[in-house]
């Protein structure tokens, strides 16, 4: 599909309400776009953008007659036909959603929206942000019906990430969609980028670490897998982080920082941990890269849309050995190489991870796609 740069385009949004804000950082904040959105509400009040049964028909039908240039589609939330679940539970879910609660489906109507006239004449754009690096069973039929799937954490070799559904559903109808899949990054939101930024020399603390090592529970708590969910490479690094205070101006707290003062520590670190949590990717990376100080990050499992380049955007360590000890010597005997890392990590971070910019990425490569699949 040619779209003349003149031209506003004009995007469906289908997403799940519990990450409502997340979508609206990367496209409700960008003007350049005209959207309609449907998503349902989880709070007490009706969402002004929920899809009734008669919306959901003209969509289908607007679709059909060429409304909208695209559609964007987060993972699907919630299903009413949950797999691999018993009759009897899979009868009770399907009759829950498609009577008094069919508003909570949201993203689940994606495909049957793109099926009808629509069908390969409107390009969809798939936004997988969950932080599993696999394409969940639920999400097939967004995977069949996408012109690309953007996947946050996707593994080197992506066909890793569909391995789940090939043992689900077979090799043979799952592996030709392996093309489809590309890197996604979480980016940044506008609104947490600092205007100005502490240069690398009125720094005062060398090495910052904070974050929940161990998540709070009540005293009656009897969950038997606590200690499972425990951050076990957090926690590591936040002890070894402990033992480098006798050499340098180290700040470690184990919780979450009050904001204000996170702020603060942004502008006064010289390095700041970003280890991996749920997800190899955090939006501690770009909070810190944008404020100017330098990730200390160790080495991914999946890849991300434009990753930090070693040295150049972050400074990367192993959890082998003593690898932490060395890089973080090795960093701060170097301040030419923190100035240098600061001033190119925050610069690449504007350019390229603020989250509309994020979007007009995912918008531009869908459409090539979809017109190059149409030729």
């Amino acid at each position: 599909m040619a779209i003349s740069p003149e031209k506003r385009l004009r995007i469906l949004i289908l997403w799940g309400a519990s990450h409502y804000g997340f979508m609206a950082d990367f496209f409700l904040a960008n003007s350049k776009y005209d959207f309609e959105i449907v998503s349902g509400d989880r709070s007490s009040g009706p969402s002004p953008h929920a899809a009734s049964w008669v919306r959901l028909r003209s969509l289908r039908r607007r679709l059909g007659r060429g409304e909208f240039d695209l559609v964007v589609s987060g993972p699907i939330q919630n299903t009413a036909w949950p797999q691999p679940k018993r009759l009897a539970t899979r009868l009770a879910q399907a009759f829950r959603y498609y009577t008094y609660k069919h508003r909570m489906l949201d993203s689940y109507w994606t495909p049957w929206l793109l099926s009808g006239p629509a069908r390969k004449k409107v390009p969809l754009a798939v936004i997988d942000h969950l932080d599993t690096s696999y394409v969940l069973p639920k999400d097939y039929p967004l995977l069949k019906a996408a012109t690309l799937y953007f996947k946050l954490n996707l593994y080197f070799w992506p066909r890793r990430s569909l391995m789940p559904l090939e043992t689900f559903f077979g090799k043979r109808r799952v592996i030709r969609f392996t093309p489809k899949l590309r890197p996604l990054t979480n980016g940044v939101p506008k609104s947490r980028i600092p205007e100005k930024v502490s240069p690398m020399r009125d720094r005062d603390i060398d090495l910052c670490f904070t974050g929940t090592i161990t998540p709070l529970r009540s005293a009656d708590d009897t969950d038997p897998f606590g200690d499972l969910t425990l951050n076990p490479i957090r926690k590591e690094i936040y002890e070894r982080c402990l033992k480098l205070k006798d050499r340098y101006n180290v700040y470690c707290f184990d919780g979450m920082v009050p904001k204000e003062e996170y702020l603060e520590l942004l502008q006064r670190s010289k390095l700041i941990v970003c280890t991996e949590s749920f997800g190899c990717e955090t939006f501690r990376h770009y909070e810190v890269s944008a404020a100017g100080a330098v990730p200390l990050v160790n080495w991914p499992y999946a890849q991300n849309y434009l990753p930090f380049q070693p040295d150049l955007h972050a400074i990367y360590f192993s959890l082998i050995g003593d690898d932490f000890e060395r890089t973080v010597a090795r960093a701060l005997a170097d301040p030419a190489l923190l100035e240098r890392i600061s001033v190119e990590t925050r610069a690449f971070t504007l350019q390229h991870k603020e989250r509309t910019h994020v979007a007009d990425m995912i918008i531009a490569e869908t459409l090539r796609e979809h017109a190059a699949l149409s030729r």
